[in-house]
């Protein structure tokens, strides 16, 4: 097996895993918050290649439980005058002021913010996204509803931890992340045409990903995307 560091980076697949060696019998592998980053304890007698081929059977879960990590622990900004915050996928410079009444509005480039505190900064800009996403969805959904072939029963938005976008095959209802906003038009697309097409099919299973790919074939760059990949 040869010499190796005790800890070293191993990158594979994509992504950087940080190897420690340990007096232990199985691999566990774990993916670390904020940031998602992966961390490996290994057997100290296992080869280098075992790590690589665990890391290939486990490419999905890794995936999905990064996800989860970053939507629990993101990365959160100060809003502050001078700070910035996310729309469609670009920065906008904050412009944030002391107000009784929580506010926000895009002006000039810029994002104007007002309230009494920062839940109020937030709440402020939680209601210019689902004004943002509003504004856009109603489009989208002319576009796809009659592509696929199935309309939402209704269309609901609110701050999620750990998903994108749920769908209820029974009812038909639809609830999308209000985070969405943050990210480029392309990603809102992505999640709508995946949430419609769980009113065909329940699960992921083949006939859920030949669909996909029928609609919108570029749906996995811009699932990738959402992961941080």
């Amino acid at each position: 097996m040869g010499t190796r560091p005790h800890d070293y980076v191993l990158r594979h697949a994509g992504h950087a895993v940080e190897v420690t060696y340990k007096p232990i019998r199985s691999l566990r592998l774990r993916v670390v918050p904020p940031d998602g980053r992966l961390r490996a304890s290994v057997p100290a007698q296992l080869d280098e290649s075992m790590v690589r081929r665990f890391i290939d059977d486990n490419l999905a879960w890794i995936a999905t439980a990064q996800q989860k990590v970053r939507m629990r622990a993101p990365l959160v900004e100060p809003l502050v005058d001078g700070g910035r915050a996310k729309l469609w996928g670009e920065w906008r410079e904050l412009r944030v002021a002391e107000g009784d009444r929580a506010s926000a509005r895009v002006q000039g480039g810029q994002i104007a913010l007002s309230g009494p505190d920062d839940e109020g900064l937030r709440r402020a800009l939680d209601n210019l996204y689902r004004r943002e996403l509003h504004s856009v969805l109603p489009a989208l959904q002319r576009i796809w509803e009659p592509r696929i072939g199935k309309s939402a029963s209704s269309l609901k938005l609110r701050r999620m931890t750990s998903r994108w976008g749920t769908c209820n095959t029974r009812s038909g209802a639809i609830t999308l992340n209000v985070a969405l906003a943050e990210w480029p038009v392309e990603s809102l697309e992505y999640v709508l045409v995946h949430e419609l097409v769980h009113l065909w099919e329940a699960s992921h299973g083949p006939r859920f990903t030949a669909r996909m790919d029928e609609y919108l074939p570029g749906w996995r760059q811009r699932r990738a995307a959402l992961k941080g990949r």
